[in-house]
């Protein structure tokens, strides 16, 4: 028997964003599968909060499959610098976001996957999707900046995995459709049906 355990934020912990009797990337897990998952990912959550708390959990010592989907929120709590103004020179400010923006979540995200590698279980990380972002006037002005910023992220997942011998979920290649989407950036019931898939595909992988 399988036992998986599912880190991270709401591209799993997504059932406040279905609909009425549409199901959640947990609820289609348990229903075309029969093995046993706990989940940990909470809605919000950052991989502050995966280190802090998430990782506490009994839960993880005992799993055969680990999977972990986190960092989005992180982008987008830093989005706040791609409305600022136009700077002097181009290398200082991508000097900026490397130093003060992606070093410490890449310091924090690689320390995650140590302590999960740690375990005897198979580890999958999921990389950060694009979003639908113009789909709204909020983020439409910084639409091709934020996949800069998800692209920069998502090579370090791609080096942390290779790094400590974690399989990666490309999730550009999941969510490709506007309905895969429930709003700009959290997933819908189809695209969650998708996720679903893919992670149960892994499982039976690796099982």
């Amino acid at each position: 028997m399988s036992y998986i355990t599912l880190l991270g934020d709401s591209i799993i912990d997504n059932k406040t964003y279905v609909q009425k009797g549409e199901l959640s990337v947990l609820e289609h897990l348990e229903n075309i599968s029969e093995y046993e998952y706990t989940q940990l990912a909470f809605d919000g959550d950052t991989i502050l909060n995966v280190l802090n708390g998430q990782l506490l959990s009994p839960a993880i010592a005992t799993s055969s499959h680990l999977v972990l989907s986190i960092g989005g929120n992180d982008l987008l709590h830093n989005l706040s610098f791609l409305y600022e103004g136009p700077v002097d020179k181009i290398n200082d400010a991508v000097a900026g976001v490397q130093q003060y923006i992606f070093k410490p979540l890449e310091q924090r995200f690689e320390t995650i996957i140590q302590r999960l590698s740690s375990h005897r279980a198979n580890l999958l990380l999921c990389t950060v999707y694009e979003g639908d972002l113009g789909r709204t006037d909020e983020f439409r002005d910084v639409l091709d900046s934020s996949k800069i910023m998800v692209s920069s992220f998502n090579d370090t997942v791609y080096k942390t995995a290779s790094k400590y011998n974690a399989d990666v979920l490309e999730l550009r290649h999941i969510f490709t459709s506007p309905e895969d989407y429930a709003n700009p950036i959290e997933p819908s019931h189809i695209g969650g049906e998708k996720l679903a898939q893919a992670i149960t595909d892994w499982i039976q992988k690796t099982s």
